[in-house]
């Protein structure tokens, strides 16, 4: 940290003005030096006002970079009582992959201030941070914070905006809102934590709303799989001080629904593993479409387990129900799909999907063990059609009305 200023009154530190230079590796070391409880950064450089009157400082009009960002703001200390930070700040340009710092990745930034490499505090292979939650920190001090990202930097998950807003107060952190904006569609939520305990006990509400299913799989030889907008909700609660320990432990529900979109027929025929028709049509190189008139994942959360309790996709050439369950502390899958054909076939496998391993590296395959006795469409939509319906009010009031889901409820009737 570098200075320079003046003092206003001859030996009296309680007044002074100056300009701050201050760089490091992690702005969360400055706690150590300051009081102040900071989130864990890649390596950072800001330059701005300091100010002192007495009680109150300030850090005005800064700039810098942080990791491979941009970053500039206001920030404000009251110390006449107990802490209290208030900061705005703003980037124009935001490297996703250092605000997931925050969350325990770490960042690798070479010279250039190009972010290299991002590793996730967890053990190898997995996917949720592991860095644990200083919780003496949060109980030190108060204060509020405001960030906007103008733009970010091309990503995986294609967001191009980020807001964030957070409170503190006596232990107990409000981030309102959390919202991403992406090439097309959003996800936006709040999140609490309660540090005031020994245990951190959180709770989130997100909402993701026209996602589009290109961006989960992406095209392949020029043309996409699968197309559609996905929108769904997660409702998660439960103690824990790293977001890897939050969802192992955690209870609630997660919701995505697909009121409709297209899919490639061979993926759909074999959806139904109805080997005659997606075989040959994957064997042809095929790219007819057939419509997905509803997609629909619903799982309850217990104990860090998600099992399914409605998951079905309906497509005009396959009809397919699934079960099974996601172990968010393992970040492992074991799910089972049956399908069942709208037309017939010539020849047909009567066996189901399964899709199983990390949820960073899934498999899929066929239980070639295993004969499955279908109960026919009617059966299938009738078993759900009833969650489906119950659904659409908790992911989104308005998908109730939509076309294509509601021919599935009608179908049913």
């Amino acid at each position: 940290m570098t200075a320079d200023g003046a003092v206003t009154r001859p030996f009296h530190l309680g007044q002074f003005t100056s300009t701050l230079t201050l760089q490091g590796q992690d702005l969360s070391d400055l706690y150590l030096l300051t009081g102040v409880t900071l989130p864990n950064t890649p390596p950072y450089r800001l330059a701005g006002a300091l100010k002192r009157d007495d009680s109150t400082w300030t850090f005005n009009d800064f700039t810098g970079r942080v990791g491979s960002s941009d970053l500039s703001g206001d920030v404000k200390a009251e110390t006449g009582g107990r802490l209290r930070l208030e900061a705005q700040l703003a980037s124009q340009r935001l490297d996703i992959d250092d605000l997931m710092a925050i969350f325990g990745a770490r960042t690798q930034t070479n010279a250039a201030g190009t972010n290299t490499t991002t590793v996730s505090s967890g053990a190898p292979g997995k996917l949720l941070p592991d860095a644990t939650l200083n919780v003496d920190r949060l109980r030190t001090m108060d204060g509020s914070l405001t960030y906007r990202a103008a733009s970010v930097k091309a990503n995986q998950m294609d967001i191009r905006a980020v807001r964030l807003g957070a409170e503190l107060e006596a232990g107990v952190l409000n981030l309102n809102p959390v919202a991403f904006t992406f090439n097309r569609g959003s996800l936006t939520g709040t999140a609490r934590i309660n540090a005031a305990r020994d245990m951190p006990y959180s709770a989130m509400d997100f909402r993701l709303t026209g996602y589009p299913l290109e961006s989960i799989v992406p095209a392949k030889n020029g043309t996409a799989p699968i197309t559609g907008q996905a929108t769904g909700r997660m409702l998660l609660e439960g103690p824990g001080n790293s977001i890897h320990r939050f969802a192992a432990a955690s209870k609630g529900s997660v919701s995505l629904v697909v009121p409709n979109g297209e899919m490639r027929s061979a993926f759909a025929e074999l959806l139904g593993i109805n080997a005659s028709a997606g075989l040959l049509k994957l064997l042809r190189g095929d790219q007819s479409k057939a419509d997905i008139r509803c997609a629909v994942a619903d799982f309850n959360v217990s104990n860090g387990v998600a099992r399914a309790q409605t998951l079905v996709i309906d497509t005009d050439v396959v009809l397919a129900n699934g079960s099974g369950s996601i172990n968010l502390g393992a970040e492992t899958l074991d799910l089972k799909i049956d399908g069942d054909s709208k037309k017939p076939r010539l020849l047909r496998l009567w066996t189901p999907i399964l899709v199983r391993g990390s949820l960073t590296s899934p498999r899929v395959g066929v239980d070639t063990g295993q004969v499955v006795a279908q109960g026919g469409l009617a059966a299938i939509v009738g078993a759900v059609a009833a969650p489906v319906a119950a659904l659409f009010a908790f992911v989104d009031p308005g998908l109730a009305k939509d076309a294509n889901c509601g021919a599935l409820i009608a179908s049913a009737r």
